[in-house]
């Protein structure tokens, strides 16, 4: 007798990369919204949109990753709201990108982001619910907030953090999650200190004028 087939895991059980993955299966030369990935995400759409915002500003040249600080204020609000998926502007939701781009990209990423899959798996998970949702709102708020400022290290730190707080809503991982509000702590000082390091250094060097 022939072995039962496995079970299809549901976008929501599997694995994040895995699960964005099988959203762009049937798509290949087509274009995917943002708006159609956070519906596909279900339950784990807060965790989705932290980690590509998150990524975008830690990756991208200092003014473009400044940007990312408004979207993620939004989602923080949401998050400190206590909505159970996020909401996406219309302007946002419909940006598109071709799917096979999407994959691609997904696809080289997959040997480091697999890393931190092989580390987060659901456990402890009530320290990713409820009161901690709201918790992990107010760090991306504070972290948000330091992105938007000019100056070194006020985009890479932050965004790393912001998405590990990603990773860890997405895989239900209470462990993750404490390191990821530990790491948002440094992040932060680390940030914030950057910006005002280069305010001192700006008002000294502007006093000479006056």
């Amino acid at each position: 007798m022939s072995a039962d087939p496995a079970p299809v895991r549901k976008p929501e059980d599997a694995p994040l990369v895995e699960a964005m993955l099988h959203l762009l299966d049937g798509k290949t030369g087509q274009q995917v919204t943002l708006g159609e990935f956070v519906d596909g995400m279900g339950s784990r759409g807060f965790g989705f949109v932290l980690i590509v915002f998150g990524l975008l500003a830690a990756i991208s040249l200092p003014g473009v990753g400044s940007l990312m600080g408004g979207p993620l204020i939004l989602f923080a609000l949401q998050l400190m709201g206590g909505l159970k998926r996020p909401w996406v502007p219309g302007f946002l939701a419909r940006r598109s990108i071709s799917a096979d781009n999407a994959k691609k990209t997904i696809e080289r990423g997959h040997r480091w982001l697999k890393k931190i899959e092989i580390f987060a798996k659901p456990r402890v998970s009530w320290l990713t619910e409820g009161l901690i949702q709201r918790l992990v709102g107010l760090f991306c708020l504070l972290l948000s907030a330091v992105i938007l400022m000019p100056g070194p290290f006020t985009n890479n730190p932050p965004g790393m953090a912001i998405t590990l707080l990603g990773f860890a809503l997405a895989e239900r991982d209470g462990i993750l999650m404490l390191i990821a509000l530990a790491a948002s702590v440094v992040a932060f000082v680390l940030g914030l200190s950057a910006f005002i390091a280069v305010a001192i250094a700006l008002w000294v060097w502007a006093s000479g004028y006056f």
